[in-house]
């Protein structure tokens, strides 16, 4: 028997794209744009708020509406120092744990473009007994 699937080469195209772009909390906008342009043809109107929100909607002024909600903020840091050494330090953006952080692939958005990294974590033994 053949494999279907409803996921068509569009459909994968747009999912590619939207979890490749950078949406950080605060920042949404891009990816409410790649979201609303995907769903375009299948809603009658859109709307948006200033936590990242975007809604599809489709019959707005019927008694009884379908409506599309999708959330596109992620997790974001900021960098807020780099060491002598070239260690950068961060700090939150939004809601995110930082204790989730550690050996997670990051990119880091400069002028220059993207460069790759990986949180690390000091070593238990170059912490004090009273922070580990």
């Amino acid at each position: 028997m053949a494999h279907k699937t409803i996921l068509d080469k569009k459909a994968l195209t747009f999912l590619e794209d939207y979890l490749n772009n950078a949406a950080p909390t605060g920042y949404e906008w891009d990816g409410q744009n790649l979201w609303m342009d995907y769903l375009k043809p299948y809603v009658d109107t859109f709307i948006t708020d200033t936590y990242g929100t975007a809604v599809g909607v489709i019959n707005p002024d019927a008694p009884f509406k379908v409506v599309i909600e999708g959330h596109a903020d992620e997790i974001s840091w900021y960098v807020n120092y780099i060491s002598d050494d070239g260690l950068i330090y961060v700090i939150r953006n939004g809601g995110s744990d930082h204790q989730i952080a550690p050996s997670k692939i990051v990119n880091i958005h400069t002028k220059n473009g993207i460069v790759k990294g990986v949180f690390g974590w000091k070593r238990c033994q170059r912490t004090s007994a009273k922070t580990r």
